[in-house]
């Protein structure tokens, strides 16, 4: 137990400003609920005489975030710089080498660096906290690094990324394009001016990297994951989708198939009123099934200041109270390095082409399909339907029954290179659990 705890803050934009807001709005129950008090014994960040949200004078300034872990006189290092490289990535290295306890919402530093970050505190019996680094508000590391320590885990279903659900949540519900969606979402604060890693699938990516490494004992890794965005979803995708009865959804999933895990980040159908497809906007949602508590669902805000910060004041909590938890759940020499199985599981699939409007083309298609041993479900075909530079092409939807992505990608590389389609055609996997 930690009487006073002396806080160094790096990183003052929307996160860390809020951290400190919320340390200071709640001094007096913190003190009262859990026995310790704090103080902000120092901050730093890029620019000292930038206008923030609460007064920078009455904390000390440091220059150089580095010197904040080298001070005696600061027991806990917030890391809420951001980035896998430079100063995010030297200062929690000089935090953990000065013994000094860590806390960040950097998901891309614990998904690039956690092997090293797991092999540093073990040797220097380190505090490392980030609960928000993966879904803001919702306690999804906590209950991964205690609730369920004991359980066994057979695999994690998820949203993750906020700005990703919102653009397709107003494309499903507000029919609007890609294009007007993202526009909106950059408009609220929701998407950045570059918003490629929300949307081509890879911020979720690290984030189910770290979620893999509590669940199943494995190094993080980007390389181990599948990944796909969402860019080529069309409004029209989440018509048809709600025809079948499904919503379309940016899922982060790992799962025990066949022995080996299967991990990727994926466009996917979801049953419009399961867990995952009825979480709208910027909420996040994180479904674990498990040996012998069932599926336990965790949902709410996934990003913004408030939620995050409160993920952050949690951590400091852990700290002064003397929780303490190896990085992944286990010591360093017991967890290994991810594999990446390339096992072909049977599942059912969306797919989408635009056929050429002439006679004969739907046999050409189902020909194509049936020869690499794809058999349909339910198919949506209507005439007098295109894309306004698609005109002597109708789009043609399937549901397909189970059938392996090998046979899928061997029958749309024929279809590319055939004069039967307009534009590529895209396939989504089906999730016929009610998750």
């Amino acid at each position: 137990m930690n009487d006073l705890v002396k806080i160094g803050i790096a990183g003052l934009g929307t996160i860390g400003s809020g951290v400190i807001k919320n340390l200071l709005r709640n001094k007096k129950e913190l003190e009262e609920k859990y026995q310790f008090e704090f103080e902000v014994s120092g901050i730093s960040a890029s620019k000292k005489d930038k206008k923030r949200s609460f007064d920078t004078s009455q904390f000390k300034w440091f220059d150089n975030p580095l010197d904040l872990a080298k001070d005696p006189n600061i027991d806990l290092i917030m890391e809420l710089i951001g980035g896998d490289t430079g100063t995010a990535y030297d200062l929690a290295l000089e935090t953990i080498k000065n013994k000094k306890g860590l806390i960040t919402a950097n998901k891309a530093l614990i998904s690039s660096h956690g092997k090293e970050l797991s092999e540093l505190s073990d040797s220097n019996n380190s505090f490392i906290g980030y609960e928000a680094a993966v879904a803001g508000g919702i306690p999804v590391i906590k209950t991964l690094r205690g609730g369920l320590v004991l359980d066994k885990i057979n695999g994690v279903y998820g949203i993750l990324n906020g700005t990703s659900n919102f653009i397709l949540s107003r494309m499903s519900e507000a029919d609007k394009t890609f294009e007007e969606a993202l526009i909106e979402a950059q408009n609220l604060g929701y998407a950045e001016a570059d918003p490629s890693f929300d949307i081509n699938g890879l911020d979720a990516a690290h984030k189910l990297s770290i979620i893999n490494s509590l669940c199943f004992s494995e190094f993080p890794s980007l390389e181990s994951i599948s990944v796909k965005g969402i860019e080529n979803i069309l409004t029209l995708d989440h018509k048809y989708a709600h025809e079948f009865g499904y919503n379309i959804k940016l899922i982060a999933s790992s799962s025990i198939t066949d022995g080996s895990l299967r991990k990727e980040v994926a466009p996917t159908l979801v049953k419009v009123d399961s867990s995952l497809g009825s979480v709208s906007n910027v909420s996040n949602v994180v479904c674990i099934n498990t040996e012998y508590n069932g599926t336990l669902v965790l949902e709410g805000e996934g990003a913004g200041e408030g939620p995050t910060s409160s993920s952050v004041l949690s951590d400091v909590v852990d700290y002064a109270m003397g929780i303490k938890h190896h990085l992944f759940n286990k010591k360093y020499i017991n967890l290994s390095d991810p594999a990446s199985h390339k096992n072909f599981i049977e599942r059912c699939y969306y797919l989408r082409v635009f056929l050429v409007d002439q006679k004969g083309a739907m046999s050409n298609l189902t020909s194509i399909l049936g020869k690499n041993g794809i058999s349909i479900d339910q198919v949506i075909q209507r005439g007098g339907v295109h894309l306004k530079d698609e005109k002597n092409f109708t789009p043609v939807i399937m549901l397909t029954h189970p059938i392996d992505s090998e046979s899928i990608d061997s029958a749309f590389s024929e279809l590319i290179n055939s004069d039967l389609i307009s534009m590529d055609p895209i396939f989504l996997p089906v999730l016929k659990d009610n998750l």
